[in-house]
C-alpha cells in the first residue's frame, strides 16, 4: 500500500498546466493588478512632497524654506496685530463705559437733590432715551468702528444732558 501511495503522490508531482492555461491565466493577473493600480487611489504624505522638493535644485529648497517661513511670518504677525486691535477696543469701550456711568451717577445725583422744571426733565429723559437707544445700538453693532461712534453719541448726549443740568 505504501508503494502505491508514493507511485500515486510522485504521478501528481509530475501534472502541470498546459501552456495555452498558463498564459490565459498569467494574462488575467496581469489585467487585475493593472486594473486595481488605476482605480487604487495614491497614497499623498509630506514625505512625498519633501523628497519632491529636495530632489530638485537647491535653489528650489530655497524658495520652498523661504516661503514658508515668510508664511509663518506673516501669519503671525497677523494674528499678534488684531489681538492688540482687540486689547485696545476693550479698553476704549471700558474708558466709555466708566465716563457714561460717572455722567449717569451724576444725573442721579443731581436729579435727586435739585428741582428741575417739568420742560426740562421730558428734554432730559428724551436725551437719555437716545443715549439708551445709542448704547443698545452699539452693543449689537458688530463693526468696531460704528460701535465706538453710537458710544460716543451717548457720551455727547450726556455732556449735553451735564450742560442743561447746570444751567438750571
Amino acid at each position: 500500500m505504501n508503494k502505491d501511495l508514493v507511485k500515486i503522490l510522485s504521478e501528481l508531482k509530475s501534472i502541470a498546466p498546459d501552456a495555452d492555461y498558463s498564459a490565459k491565466l498569467r494574462n488575467l493577473l496581469l489585467a487585475e493588478i493593472n486594473t486595481d493600480k488605476r482605480t487604487a487611489p495614491e497614497r499623498f504624505s509630506l514625505a512625498d512632497v519633501l523628497v519632491a522638493v529636495y530632489s530638485r535644485r537647491p535653489i528650489y529648497v530655497i524658495a520652498a524654506t523661504a516661503f514658508a517661513l515668510i508664511l509663518i511670518v506673516s501669519s503671525s504677525a497677523f494674528y499678534t496685530v488684531n489681538e492688540i486691535n482687540k486689547h485696545d477696543f476693550v479698553v476704549k469701550a471700558g474708558e466709555v463705559n466708566n465716563s457714561i456711568q460717572v455722567k449717569l451717577d451724576e444725573i442721579k445725583y443731581l436729579l435727586g437733590s435739585k428741582e428741575i422744571d417739568y420742560n426740562k426733565s421730558v428734554i432730559i429723559q428724551t436725551m437719555l432715551l437716545g443715549a439708551t437707544e445709542d448704547l443698545k445700538k452699539a452693543s449689537e453693532e458688530k463693526d468696531t468702528n460704528k460701535s465706538l461712534e453710537k458710544i460716543k453719541s451717548a457720551q455727547e448726549t450726556l455732556y449735553k444732558i451735564d450742560v442743561l443740568l447746570q444751567n438750571k
